[in-house]
């Protein structure tokens, strides 16, 4: 840490700016976002599932799910090249998150969940 760096305060905190700060910032907001996605397709998967179960569902159920399948189903995107480069970027391994999600909602999608005609 270089002594003549600017020193910010704030509530209590110090932060010492140094030159690269900027590009972590953007790197880790990039993971984050990159985590947010795949946690989002698996809570789309594992809310397929619970729905799958149940005998009826109502009018904001049933638009959900039409909502988390209108462009692809969910299970697609673990298949997807998007996902691999995703879990590259990140450092995780595609297969191992892959066969976890797709062992566990095995099953999921539209054509599986019961809806009253």
């Amino acid at each position: 840490m270089a002594d003549d760096a600017p020193v910010f305060a704030a509530e209590q905190a110090v932060t010492v700016m140094r030159p690269f700060d900027g590009k972590d910032r953007d790197h880790e907001a990039c993971r984050c976002l990159w985590v947010a996605v795949i946690q989002k397709a698996i809570k789309d998967m594992a809310y397929s599932c619970q729905k799958r179960s149940q005998s009826t569902l109502t009018p904001s159920e049933r638009e959900k799910l039409h909502r988390i399948y209108e462009l692809e189903a969910p299970e697609s995107f673990f298949e997807s090249p998007w996902f691999e480069e995703i879990c590259l970027f990140l450092e995780l391994s595609p297969s191992r998150i892959r066969d976890a999600v797709l062992d566990r909602y095995e099953g999921t999608g539209p054509s599986s969940v019961s809806t009253p005609i």
